[in-house]
């Protein structure tokens, strides 16, 4: 009796190691189904709890969103939304102070702009956000009247500042860097608009990769719908775990184990094989026995997957919608397919997980949105017990979603108590901080959620 008991809890543990945070079975061993449950009004699934997607760096974040608006840095105080970009530009603004004497060598100008393919239809801006931006990576930054030091400055900008890009230009050089790179960029003063100069090591140029986004929409587009498509199926491992490769728990291309399906290189357990992830598309091509044959943009190779990871269901055979999140620029596009034609209804900041303890990158490639959930609790990394949610989820590979800004839950008595949800992260858009996830401000996270279709829709993360 007592070692079924024994069983029973085994099992019971096993189901809630989840996919937000890095491999570690044992993870949530002390959160049982009548712990989640605990709270009056909580009908949380077990099936909805996932590792912590804050980490302790939510309260940083907490606390730079607070200080951003005591200083009236935040992008509604700060940026120009692309329109107003746009009409400033056609304004002809001169490159310099023409009182000046001394004009600056311009070697690059900043001018994104869609592809001539790609037509835009925004449905949400509630952010005001431009095509090129510079992202301040220090703290009381000056920005200069002309682009030396022995200018005048204008004001300091802030730690994960967002400011308008217009152009690169030949400055003073800065010895100790041994560079001469400046950026001229500009920002809202009330209902004015002002220039200035900032060097280029004290952040990062940003922009919306529109055309690499409509590469990878095209390509997307033309093997889910001349191709028979499935995704690997294995969250939580619910399919069987994947063998170990050689003893280990990661392949020779750093994919983890958990989550996991083995794609072998013939329909043989007995060869030689790589771990590809839960969510991944793939486009099926025959089946021998208990195997079918696949291949995957998101690397080169026919593999064998055996069949219990291979699922076809609400699997995409046209392509209407997708979320393209950059990686690299911490930013994403959402596009629907109407009329022949890509449409963008949406671009919006975006934070990326992390590559750092607790955390993981979120992994490039092309993947399923498989489902959605109004919200999923997370654990606390260190207590393991349950410390939060995150709202309007979109999960894409894994425990990995794209949702809304997380919320950490308050104990009243002894029991949680939920604060409300929250709307804004002066850090979203910034440097990669989440737990693999892709986190988006509340209200466009619910926009997605309402958007997306499920056996339409695709999730693709680029760099």
């Amino acid at each position: 009796m007592i070692k079924k008991n024994m069983l029973v809890l085994l099992m019971i543990l096993t189901v809630f190691v989840s996919g937000c945070s890095i491999e570690n079975i044992s993870k949530a061993d002390n959160v049982l189904e009548d712990d989640i449950e605990a709270n009056e009004g909580d009908t949380s699934r077990k099936e909805d709890v996932e590792e912590d997607v804050n980490g302790i760096d939510i309260k940083e974040d907490e606390d730079l969103t607070e200080k951003a608006k005591e200083e009236n840095v935040t992008e509604e105080d700060v940026l120009i939304p692309q329109e107003e970009v746009e009409e400033e530009s056609q304004e002809n603004v001169p490159l310099k102070n023409e009182e000046k004497e001394e004009a600056y060598v311009v070697i690059h100008t900043f001018n994104v702009a869609l592809p001539l393919e790609i037509t835009s239809d925004i449905r949400y801006d509630q952010y005001p956000i431009s095509y090129n931006y510079f992202l301040v990576l220090g703290k009381h930054i000056n920005i200069r009247e002309e682009p030396t030091t022995r200018s005048k400055i204008l004001r300091k900008a802030s730690m994960y500042e967002k400011i308008n890009l217009v152009e690169a230009v030949k400055g003073q050089k800065i010895d100790k860097y041994n560079s001469d790179l400046w950026y001229k960029v500009f920002w809202k003063e009330g209902e004015e608009i002002a220039y200035g100069y900032i060097f280029n090591t004290l952040g990062e140029t940003r922009e919306f990769q529109f055309t690499k986004m409509w590469e990878s929409l095209n390509l997307l587009k033309n093997e889910v719908e001349k191709n028979t498509t499935a995704y690997i199926a294995n969250y939580k491992n619910r399919n069987g775990r994947a063998p170990l490769y050689k003893g280990k728990a990661n392949d020779i291309y750093g994919e983890r184990r958990y989550q996991s399906a083995p794609a072998y290189i013939q329909p043989n357990t007995q060869t030689e094989f790589r771990y590809i992830a839960d969510g991944v598309l793939v486009t099926v091509l025959e089946e021998v026995s208990d195997f079918y044959k696949i291949k995957t943009l998101n690397f080169e190779g026919e593999y064998w997957v055996p069949k219990r990871y291979v699922s076809f269901r609400s699997s995409i055979e046209e392509l209407k919608k997708a979320v393209v999140v950059d990686r690299k620029n911490q930013n994403e596009g959402v596009f629907e397919f109407v009329d022949e034609k890509w449409k963008l209804i949406s671009y919006s900041f975006a934070t990326t997980g992390e590559n750092a303890r607790y955390k993981m990158e979120t992994p490039l490639g092309y993947y399923m949105a498989i489902e959605t959930k109004p919200k999923f609790l997370y654990l606390d990394d260190v207590t393991k017990e349950i410390d939060g949610y995150a709202p309007y989820a979109i999960r894409f590979t894994g425990g990995a979603y794209i949702h809304g800004v997380p919320v950490n839950f308050r104990i009243v008595d002894g029991k949680r108590v939920d604060p409300g949800m929250k709307e804004y992260l002066f850090t979203i858009g910034t440097t990669p901080r989440s737990h693999k996830c892709v986190r988006n401000y509340t209200s466009h996270a619910k926009f997605l959620y309402d958007w997306i279709e499920i056996g339409k829709s695709a999730v693709i993360v680029i760099e």
